[in-house]
């Protein structure tokens, strides 16, 4: 028994190193055409340079970290639900996906929450952090009619995302609103 625990906690560690060295590769290329680049510039001239800078713009590392997080998260939560097929995993806590958009007199914000009771609905504020937790129905591993589950892939617990607002808003002005598995939070600017 400590044998295979030991051996399956090898396996994901060496896993996730793979994975790293695949994104480390994957952003060492783009870090190569981007000095490509700089070589077939003509540097002699005056606007070589800039030129060189204003080509490599496009390139955003911390949006290259959150695909990587992103990618990362993915893959280690498709791994846990293979282990967790037949069993409940209303356990776990995931992330739903979050919009936030900067109005002239608000942000509003939106999370897919699909099958979430609006009743356990928490939003706590903070300053600028904002928490929003919901919790979606839990079933038990029988099913009415004593049959088990073969496949379970739909999320049972709680999401949970913290996220911070781009600027101050006006906490008592917070409105809410839960339509077809979408949270929507408006929020005043202050």
């Amino acid at each position: 028994m400590k044998n295979s625990v030991i051996i399956i906690i090898g396996a994901l560690l060496l896993f996730a190193f793979g994975m790293q060295v695949y994104m480390f590769y994957q952003i060492h290329e783009k870090l190569e055409q981007r000095f490509s680049l700089e070589k077939t510039l003509d540097l002699s001239s005056g606007q070589g340079s800039d030129s060189w800078v204003q080509a490599s713009n496009n390139w955003n590392p911390y949006e290259e970290l959150f695909r990587m997080r992103n990618e990362m998260e993915r893959l280690f939560n498709d791994t846990a639900s293979r282990f967790h097929q037949n069993s409940n995993a209303g356990s776990l806590t995931r992330m739903p996906a979050i919009n936030v958009k900067d109005e002239q007199d608000r942000y509003v914000v939106t999370a897919d929450v699909p099958g979430a009771d609006e009743s356990s609905l928490n939003l706590a504020l903070n300053g600028r952090q904002l928490t929003i937790s919901i919790k979606t129905g839990s079933e038990s591993d029988q099913t009415a009619d004593n049959n088990k589950y073969q496949r379970r892939e739909r999320f049972n617990g709680e999401f949970r995302r913290d996220l911070t607002l781009p600027g101050d808003v006006d906490k008592n002005a917070m409105k809410t609103e839960y339509k077809n598995g979408v949270l929507k939070i408006m929020l005043p600017k202050a």
